[in-house]
């Protein structure tokens, strides 16, 4: 089911997602054994794909899994995300970007299923933006 996630944003999310709130910008989507955090940015401090590809290099935690950039569709000019493995509860974390100029998108995605890593992709991936 496609959601709105403000601004133009959309993303599509199968199953009982159920938005929990919002605090300092922050919006929290929830369905058991996953979480999404939704931050949308106005315009990123640099105006070209490979310098915000540097700039969150530096922002995010280090040391990451992997790391993916790639050019995006209906209406996404470029995404980028970064993957962490941990222990504890949450077993990994995808926190993705999607780019149209210097506008952009956070959305992170936590799950303790570490088998199951095509979900946040596929999500992550099914973001779009449309002004009307």
């Amino acid at each position: 089911m496609r959601r709105p996630l403000g601004d133009g944003w959309s993303i599509e999310l199968s199953g009982p997602w159920t938005l929990e709130h919002t605090t300092d910008g922050v919006t929290t989507w929830r369905v058991p054994g996953r979480t999404m955090l939704v931050a949308p940015g106005d315009q990123w401090r640099c105006a070209d794909g490979a310098d915000i590809t540097a700039s969150l290099d530096v922002a995010l935690p280090p040391d990451p899994t992997g790391k993916v950039a790639e050019g995006g569709r209906d209406g996404v000019g470029h995404r980028a995300a970064w993957l962490y493995r941990q222990n504890g509860d949450a077993k990994y974390t995808l926190y993705g970007y999607n780019f149209i100029g210097a506008m952009y998108l956070e959305t992170v995605f936590i799950s303790a299923d570490t088998t199951d890593l095509a979900w946040a992709f596929d999500a992550w991936r099914s973001v779009t933006r449309s002004v009307t």
